[in-house]
């Protein structure tokens, strides 16, 4: 999931970095390397002047740099300690943590973590200095079930290479790695054999020396950790085309790093930005080399890291299968009426984990299908990228009645409640069936359009004392990951809350006449009229998000109208392709404002003054 936090990051609300001052970029220029550096590519190396890098010199000859305390804590017992003997015929020690209630049955994440240079030894203690307590908490290991390793880097030796020429630092990537870090390398092989784990979710963290051989790892095996987050540490920016394209990137370091200096992170996030990469880079203006416990105080951390996976190349971006499957499940029975899902899935996929989308139809609660042409086109689309799409029927509780200004307020809300209800049993259906379906519960995705639309929204943000005493209970620590509106609105946007906010895509025309664009009254009604709703469109909601530091993708159509409850089904995937592999699947954090304009004369809403300015 996304970071919802605006506190430290300079990638900010719009995902604008700060970029290396004009004196950084004089101070670090590539030089040529060195004639006795082998490589088995084209020599790739990163320069940096000792004005800079004189620290960064003392934490890689310094072993007590960063103050590792070797005393042992009670509570790192957990990690079992190991030892793996590598092709060298060395012993590199290891600690290894297992998930609570480990079944080699079920495939699990694995994390791995590599130390500073302050923690080399061969004590095998040192390197759980920092970092352990992050997954020893007992809510991380309850809601983050992972085998976690730590291994130890000699204490004569470096996880990375780093060469002295002239005045100027090197950072070369020679062709084989460091010897410990080689031994890592091997390490995860035989973990790989022996232990349960899913291969598309391995992850890598590092802080200091850990931090640069992050980036290092990254250039050797792109297509083989589905997540990093580097810490306090650089890489060589001349690597990054290497693996811009699959890796998932959290880069993290402090402005007053007076060891590593801040710059190195920078240049890495610009260079990985030019090349569109998925990362993103948080800096803390008054932090120093320690920067890693504010990374690990980052409440989005874990949940980032484990939210991302490796799948084929392509996948949800373009059509990998030719043929779809489709079947239907009925998931409720309500007064004699059977409530059904139709689920489509790409035909021969071998994926279990996959991101899906829940959609609700539109119709004023009265009519619609939930087989309507344009949505099973939709469906079928989004199932050849590899996405499970699941069209739901509800009750039509306005059925033979309007909808309008003649209809009771009360009756309106009434009638939301219900959708929601039908909202909850389809997500518990989908829930309790994800292994058969192959769902990532973590990455199922609310959608509808219109009336579905003002269902899917109240059913983000609508809690258990919000509806009904009778109504279906979500999963205690479920929440959608991520929220589309087509023509949708809420009835108080103080529902939406720092805790609660998900990523969402909004779309819907200022001049809609039956849900407002902005904050007006349902139907546009007057407040005489018994069907007098205050209702607060995708702008109002987007205002809310922006001020509680959430995450928002609003497509604002000047002078559309209501035909964008379904418009985007057929002519703006793109931008919802955008969404789902961005804001939901890679998880970054945006607050980003479209604007497209049409022809045409506003009957009622907002008029084109409002495409003018942001939320």
């Amino acid at each position: 999931m996304a970071s919802f936090k605006k506190h430290t990051q300079l990638l900010s609300i719009q995902q604008q970095n700060s970029a290396p001052s004009p004196s950084d970029r004089q101070q670090y220029n590539p030089l040529k390397p060195s004639s006795s550096q082998q490589y088995n590519r084209p020599p790739h190396i990163y320069t940096f002047t000792p004005i800079h890098l004189y620290t960064l010199f003392l934490l890689l000859l310094l072993p007590a740099l960063s103050f590792a305390q070797t005393t042992p804590n009670p509570e790192t017992a957990l990690f079992e300690k190991r030892l793996f003997q590598s092709s060298d015929g060395l012993l590199l020690p290891y600690r290894i943590l297992f998930p609570e209630g480990y079944d080699r049955s079920k495939r699990y994440p694995l994390l791995l973590f590599l130390h500073g240079a302050g923690e080399r030894g061969r004590d095998n203690e040192a390197q759980l200095t920092h970092g352990a307590g992050l997954f020893l908490d007992k809510k991380n290991r309850r809601d983050f079930p992972a085998i976690v390793v730590f291994p130890q880097c000699a204490p004569d030796e470096f996880w990375t290479p780093i060469t002295q020429e002239g005045k100027n630092w090197n950072f070369p990537f020679t062709s084989t790695p460091q010897p410990s870090l080689q031994r890592v390398i091997e390490l995860l092989e035989e973990l790989e054999k022996k232990e349960s784990i899913d291969k598309q979710r391995e992850y890598l963290m590092g802080l200091s020396m850990g931090g640069f051989a992050v980036f290092d790892l990254l250039a050797r095996f792109p297509k083989r950790f589905a997540a990093a987050a580097p810490i306090a540490g650089g890489g060589n920016p001349l690597l990054a085309p290497l693996y811009s394209s699959t890796a998932n990137l959290w880069i993290f370091h402090g402005a007053k790093d007076d060891v590593v200096p801040a710059a190195l992170s920078r240049q890495m996030n610009e260079a990985l930005l030019k090349l569109e990469a998925n990362v993103r880079y948080t800096e803390y203006p008054d932090v120093k080399h320690e920067s890693w416990n504010n990374a690990f105080a980052e409440e989005k951390l874990l949940p980032w890291i484990f939210a991302n996976r490796l799948f084929s190349k392509g996948r949800y971006k373009r059509a990998l299968f030719g043929k779809v499957q489709k079947d239907t499940y009925p998931y409720s029975s309500k007064n004699g009426v059977v409530l059904e899902l139709d689920v489509y899935r790409p035909q021969g996929d071998a994926a279990k984990n996959r991101t899906a989308l829940l959609y609700v139809h539109g119709g004023g609660f009265s009519g619609g299908r939930r087989d309507d042409s344009l949505q099973v086109a939709f469906a079928e689309k989004l199932a050849r990228m590899g996405f499970v799409v699941a069209s739901m029927s509800y009750r039509l509780t306005m059925k033979g009645q309007s909808f309008g200004c003649d209809q009771p307020a009360a009756n309106k809300i009434s009638t939301f409640q219900a959708a929601v209800q039908d909202i909850r049993e389809a997500t518990v259906y989908l829930l309790d069936n994800k292994d058969k379906l192959g769902i990532n519960p973590e990455q199922l995705v609310l959608a509808g359009s219109s009336a579905g639309a003002e269902a899917a929204v109240h059913a983000v943000y609508w809690q258990d004392r919000d509806l009904p005493s009778d109504s279906p209970k979500l999963p205690g620590k479920f929440r959608y990951g991520g929220l589309i509106s087509l023509a949708g609105a809420i009835v108080d946007t103080s529902l939406i809350t720092t805790k609660r906010a998900v990523p969402s895509l909004f779309f819907h025309g200022t001049c809609d006449p039956l849900v407002p664009y902005a904050s007006a009254p349902h139907h546009f009604c007057d407040p005489g009229d018994p069907g007098f709703l205050p209702l607060y469109g995708p702008y109002s909601i987007a205002q809310r998000l922006r001020n509680i530091g959430g995450p928002f993708f609003l497509a604002t159509v000047c002078r559309g109208q209501h035909e964008w409850a379904s418009l985007p089904l057929s002519d703006y995937t793109d931008d919802i392709l955008n969404f789902l592999n961005e804001d939901v699947i890679n998880g970054k954090f945006r607050q980003l404002h479209l604007r497209y304009t049409q022809d045409g004369k506003c009957r009622v809403g907002f008029g084109p003054v409002e495409c003018g300015a942001s939320p």
